[in-house]
């Protein structure tokens, strides 16, 4: 019996194509999931940190200028 090559690669065309789409999906999800992780650690050690900001407000020149001395 001689098989012919589009009866064979068209299933095989087909597994490849949703396999890859289906491992893109599955790696999309994971970097979400890592930023998302990255984000949450981040703001918790931000907090328990106790670190502070830089004011939104400049200084005014006196208080520059006493904070100089």
């Amino acid at each position: 019996m001689i098989a012919r090559p589009a009866i064979l690669l068209i299933p095989l065309i087909v597994v490849a194509v949703v396999s890859a789409d289906v491992v893109g999906f599955a790696t999309t999800l994971l970097v979400i999931c890592v930023i998302v992780g990255f984000a949450i650690v981040a703001a918790e050690w931000t907090v328990n940190g106790k670190t502070t900001s830089i004011p939104a407000i400049r200084p005014s020149s006196e208080d520059w200028e006493s904070n100089r001395r």
